[in-house]
């Protein structure tokens, strides 16, 4: 009898030490995200952006759920729902993207590609599945290349305010001259395009 509630001990223990571990790596981010500028031409600017994908469309999409029940029920979804509700994030992430020029007008970040439908739908499976492992540092979902650009009718003017959504921060924002992190504290910085 004792064998057995040692077993039986060492069983809850076992179930608890890797329910704990999979909430606080439920709960740490896997990788910062991050975001290049280039100046296309003098009305147009490119934007490279290193996304974790999963959890910046769980903020567009579905806040309120819990990051495993929004994986799950987002890779279960059926291909024209799951497309529909990528238009709405795109489409989210538009609206909240921008520039504002020195003369107060704004120009929106647009053109945005995210990668087809097979892939992001792995890349919820993938997260899923990594949040059922032990922590370690190794796992996490790489981050997924997602291009946008912004393009005005006039030259985009040298310096300029930029801001985008909450559901990328923090971000890590790169230009040739110049590095800096916007976040939910800092929202929007001048930025000096090249």
């Amino acid at each position: 009898m004792l064998p057995l509630l040692n077993r039986a001990a060492a069983c809850i223990a076992a179930a608890l030490f890797f329910s704990f571990a999979n909430i606080s790596a439920a709960q740490a981010p896997a990788h910062y995200n991050a975001l290049e500028l280039k100046r296309e031409s003098a009305n147009s600017v490119n934007f490279t952006f290193a996304l974790n994908l999963p959890q910046v469309l769980h903020q567009l999409l579905a806040p309120q759920l819990a990051f495993p029940s929004f994986l799950q029920s987002y890779a279960d979804l059926p291909d024209p729902a799951f497309d529909k509700e990528i238009v709405k994030a795109v489409t989210a992430l538009g609206a909240k993207a921008y520039f504002t020029l020195p003369s107060g007008a704004k120009v929106n970040i647009k053109k945005w590609q995210l990668p087809d439908t097979q892939l992001l739908r792995q890349s919820f499976k993938v997260s899923l599945l990594l949040l059922n492992m032990p922590p370690s540092p190794a796992s996490h979902l790489d981050p997924v290349n997602v291009l946008a650009q912004a393009q005005a009718k006039t030259p985009i003017s040298r310096v300029v305010q930029m801001q985008l959504p909450t559901a990328l921060y923090p971000i890590e924002v790169s230009l040739p001259n110049d590095k800096f992190w916007l976040t939910e504290q800092i929202p929007m910085a001048i930025v000096e395009l090249p």
